[in-house]
């Protein structure tokens, strides 16, 4: 008997030792549920702005960026700057003291210049290239001055080139040291964390910056899950194993009812849409293009995905940004026309559809509502759903008919319209000479009217040649533990981790 007690004492007292450190460490980390996982740390190589931009606006700062919780501009590893009078250069005048995490030492105009000059470099062959096309050199003035110089005005400098990840600034010890491949996986910055462990398709992990220069982070440690499936986030937010997350469209009310939850919606700054691949065949005939878009029920698709949590898209653009074509057409599903297409290029009988689509809930329903819509016209739809890296790959090499993609942007539109048509990420490898020369030409006007109008001309010829159904902007929805201050949201629904705390 006594040793049963015994045993049952040793139990209780194992009990409480085990729960103590996790009430003590309780207020020190906090779990974040993300869509799949990061491909790279690197700022000048982000595959996914959706993935990895809110984990490299933890690791490192730019000049300048977005007011968190705002679209406004402000200092950040620049104290002021002097625009030249004609517009092409720009002196950043830096902070002084700023370190790198890892013991990289100061940051200084030389890891500026070298940020910025190895993403234009041609042998690097940065998918941020775009970005920084109009960048000419940077040249360093002293140790902490520095001039960046354009080759012409560049009307998004401060919008979306600066204030982004082609933006940050990363230590030039410590990619000359490691090389670009090591840095993309143990990345140095100056944010106010740093990576402290990195489990591919497990977690990412943060540490708080002691070093960091600016307001320190309440939470000692953040930790990045990759959850794909909406319901396993729902079941974790409901257990306590992650502490903000998110939830199908369908399920959002009920968290709302909830009084462990709190829910953070904003208006995504996000287009979805079903692209076409438009150099192989069926969707090289302009035609069989036009006729899927009849095919296909665009309110009845957002719908059945978002359950009224988001409106219909009519274009590239979301509505409120300055550039947007107001007059898009509205398309609407008819089936007799989309046979009187197929009939005119040739397949009256149908034909076949290879859509791709990634591990997601929102694009499994999407998909399904197609495959029906598109069989009512005779279009057999054949659903392929991939991990997000072999969807990506196969996506932008063309290997599909059809894929269901999203791109998370700014307010810019040059950062959101300037791949499609180019090399770099175009999925549907559609090239059009005028498109690309109204890109060149709206990354230099300044004139907000101009600009509005090349942007509204490049819209009317996404629609013209019909290489994408635009389907929604969405909504960006955050679920926290009720005891969680999830900090500032940006317009967009970005998170600001280093802004969060306990209550």
């Amino acid at each position: 008997m006594k040793k049963k007690l015994s045993l049952v004492a040793l139990i209780l007292i194992g009990f409480v030792f085990c729960l103590l450190p996790l009430t003590a460490t309780a207020g020190d980390q906090i779990k974040i549920a993300t869509w799949e996982d990061v491909n790279t740390f690197d700022p000048g190589w982000m595959t996914s702005g959706e993935r990895e931009l809110t984990i490299m606006s933890c690791l490192y700062n730019g000049l300048v960026k977005y007011k968190e919780g705002s679209w406004e501009i402000i200092p950040d590893l620049a104290e002021s700057w002097d625009i030249a009078p004609d517009g092409k250069s720009v002196v950043f005048h830096l902070r002084k003291n700023v370190q790198f995490q890892k013991g990289y030492g100061e940051m200084t105009a030389d890891d500026v210049k070298f940020s910025f000059e190895r993403i234009i470099n041609p042998e690097g062959k940065s998918p941020e290239k775009g970005t920084w096309k109009l960048l000419d050199k940077m040249e360093v003035i002293d140790k902490y001055t520095v001039k960046l110089v354009l080759k012409d005005k560049m009307a998004n400098l401060f919008t979306s080139a600066l204030p982004m990840n082609a933006g940050y600034i990363v230590s030039k010890k410590a990619v000359e040291k490691m090389g670009q491949e090591v840095f993309s996986k143990d990345p140095i910055g100056t944010g106010p964390y740093q990576l402290a462990s990195w489990k591919p398709k497990t977690h990412v992990e943060l540490t708080a910056f002691d070093g960091y220069w600016g307001e320190k982070p309440k939470i000692k440690k953040i930790t990045f899950l990759p959850i794909v499936e909406d319901s396993t986030s729902e079941t974790a937010l409901k257990t306590g194993e992650i502490n903000i997350g998110r939830a199908a469209a369908i399920n959002v009310a009920s968290f709302k009812k909830n009084s462990k939850f709190n829910v953070n919606s904003k208006p995504a700054l996000k287009t979805y849409w079903l692209g076409m691949t438009v150099n192989k065949p069926p969707f090289d005939n302009l035609e069989l293009r036009q006729a899927f878009r009849y095919a296909v029920n665009v309110d009845n698709i957002v719908e059945a995905a978002f359950y009224g949590t988001a409106e219909r898209a009519n274009t590239i653009l979301p509505p409120g940004l300055p550039d947007y074509w107001a007059d898009a057409p509205v398309y609407k599903q008819d089936i007799d026309k989309a046979k009187g297409l197929m009939t005119k290029a040739g397949k009256a009988d149908g034909f076949t559809v290879h859509l791709f689509i990634p591990s997601n809930d929102a694009e499994r329903i999407m998909a399904e509502v197609i495959k029906a819509d598109a069989a009512k016209a005779g279009i057999e739809v054949i659903i392929e759903v991939k991990e997000i890296g072999a969807f990506n790959d196969a996506a932008n090499k063309g290997q599909t008919d059809a894929y269901i993609q999203f791109y998370t942007s700014t307010i810019d539109p040059y950062y959101i319209m300037q791949y499609f048509g180019t090399d770099s990420w175009n999925p549907s490898q559609w090239h059009n000479a005028e498109y690309s020369n109204l890109m060149k030409q709206g990354a230099s006007e300044v004139d907000d009217k101009k600009r509005n109008q090349i942007y509204v001309d490049a819209q009317k010829l996404n629609d013209k040649d019909c290489w994408a159904i635009w389907l929604t902007h969405g909504t960006k929805v955050w679920i926290a533990q009720d005891n969680v201050d999830i900090g500032a949201i940006y317009p967009n629904g970005r998170l600001t981790p280093w802004t969060m705390s306990f209550k």
